[in-house]
């Protein structure tokens, strides 16, 4: 697909926003200059550029110079548009399990929180897309002074089911959790709603849509763990949720990371799978090429979030915490906590299910959980390549940041190392930019706000001591986040910086 509307001709010259005087900049103005820009087709500007930033918005881009009351010097640099998470999470501080009435008192719970957006920023994620969430919340994280742009998608799930079971049972029925039931009238395992009126496919929709949301997020999970054998919703009731979802241009996002949710996908029309596949049976690999072509035949688009495998794995990695990355984006008394006894209480629990019961040093142990993980891995890897193969763009960078309270997955982090999985599962660094810039942008309808470098267009951007479209290491060699037409240097988003 061509964005032609979206491209920057390097011969155009663009006049500056009108308005203001010839003789002076305007107030809050930013000028960032001789720097070459990267498109949303993926090129990278042989010519050296100038782009002018004013209220918020990238008013010119040329060779001429522009006034502006600051200027960057981008020579030998590279200014690409900030990225974009379409699978987060924005409510907890990774493990670190705080009773919400504590929160305020907890000096380590309120660091944490502080440093979180930042350490998005610190990554380069301009913009977020929480997919289990609602409009107070996301109001309240983006009145931050320092954060990034955040929206949501509205959640539908059945009583009981995923992920309302894994809550506790006062929580199940409070509000803000009940109010997203679906009443499954096509099916007669599901707990009966009182006010089952409420909750048809139509209701939840046409709430989710007076709420703002961009998407809305169905769920097939049988369990896992400890849950197992959870009520999943009929075919027939989530064809109608996507139907009236569509009816409304929402698109509808299925959690799903399994072959049976992969075809339940297929049946039931929803718009994206927000997992990859990890889990089948002895025949799943073979049937692969056959699941691939399916899928892009139908349009659906894939979420690999493979970090989220190799997350779980990490914990067990005895030289994790010796990565110079973390001590950028966790505060260093959560650092020190996560190493604690008290910090590992999510290693154990998982170990329970995956390690070795013989006694083993922790080398020889964190190969053995790596074992009990590769097959998942493969798979993942296997459709991934499919799909790139067959429709590139229906693969979509998002990350599950966490997916659970696991600190190997803790914010900005985890999405640095979902970038180096998709360059080791072989995606080409343009697919990846393409996935993390105007792909998602695309995927949440906001292409004409965010996602590229152009006129008019929010300034959210990234000035690169590289080009990424050469190196992944680009993505380290950030100088500065500009957020809404304001420059904030890298170094002051660290968490070393509040020390």
């Amino acid at each position: 697909m061509k964005f032609k509307h979206l491209l920057i001709p390097f011969s155009f010259i663009v006049m500056a926003a009108a308005g203001a005087k010839a003789d002076e900049p305007a107030k809050g103005s930013l000028l960032i200059r001789n720097v070459h820009i990267v498109t949303a087709d993926a090129k990278a500007s042989k010519q050296r550029l100038n782009l002018l930033i004013e209220q918020d918005r990238i008013r010119a881009i040329g060779t001429q110079e522009f006034k502006a009351e600051q200027v960057i010097e981008g020579e030998g640099q590279y200014l690409i548009p900030g990225l974009i998470d379409s699978h987060v999470h924005l409510r907890d501080v990774p493990g670190l399990m705080v009773p919400e009435n504590e929160r305020a008192t907890s000096k380590l719970y309120q660091e944490a929180a502080a440093q979180i957006p930042k350490s998005y920023l610190y990554a380069g994620f301009t913009t977020l897309l929480d997919l289990i969430n609602d409009k107070q919340f996301i109001d309240q994280w983006n009145s931050q002074q320092l954060a990034p742009q955040a929206y949501f998608c509205s959640p539908v799930f059945v009583p009981q089911g995923y992920p309302a079971a894994l809550l506790p049972k006062e929580v199940q029925d409070a509000p803000v959790v009940s109010r997203h039931y679906l009443h499954d009238k096509h099916s007669h395992n599901e707990a009966t709603l009182v006010d089952a009126d409420e909750h048809t496919p139509l209701k939840l929709v046409a709430a989710a849509k007076s709420e703002g949301a961009r998407c809305i997020k169905a769920f097939y999970e049988k369990g896992f763990g400890a849950q197992r054998n959870l009520p999943v919703p009929s075919e027939a009731i989530v064809r109608e949720l996507v139907t009236a979802a569509h009816n409304q241009n929402l698109p509808v996002f299925l959690h799903g990371n399994s072959q049976w949710s992969y075809e339940f996908a297929l049946k039931t029309g929803v718009d994206m799978l927000v997992h990859g596949m990890w889990n089948g049976d002895a025949n799943t690999n073979k049937e692969l090429p056959q699941i691939a072509h399916r899928l892009v035949k139908a349009g659906i688009a894939i979420q690999p979030t493979v970090q989220v495998i190799y997350g779980e794995q990490e914990l067990f990695n005895p030289t994790f915490f010796q990565q110079p990355y973390l001590k950028h984006v966790m505060p260093t008394a959560l650092l020190n906590w996560y190493q604690s006894d008290d910090g590992q209480w999510m290693n154990r629990e998982i170990g329970a299910h995956v390690k070795d019961a013989t006694t083993q040093i922790p080398e020889q142990e964190y190969k053995k959980v790596k074992d009990v993980y590769a097959p998942l891995l493969e798979r993942t890897k296997l459709l991934t390549q499919l799909i790139h193969t067959q429709q590139k763009t229906l693969l979509v960078f998002g990350t599950d940041t966490p997916s659970g309270p696991i600190y190997t997955q803790f914010p900005g982090f985890n999405g640095r190392k979902e970038m180096d999985r998709w360059i080791d599962m072989g995606i080409p660094l343009v697919d990846l930019f393409k996935a993390m810039t105007i792909g998602n942008a695309q995927r949440i309808g906001l292409e004409n706000e965010i996602g590229s470098v152009a006129k008019n267009k929010v300034a959210n951007l990234l000035l690169l001591g590289k080009n990424p479209l050469e190196d992944v290491t680009a993505y380290d060699s950030i100088k500065y986040v500009i957020l809404k037409g304001k420059a904030i240097k890298r170094e002051d988003l660290s968490a070393l910086k509040s020390k």
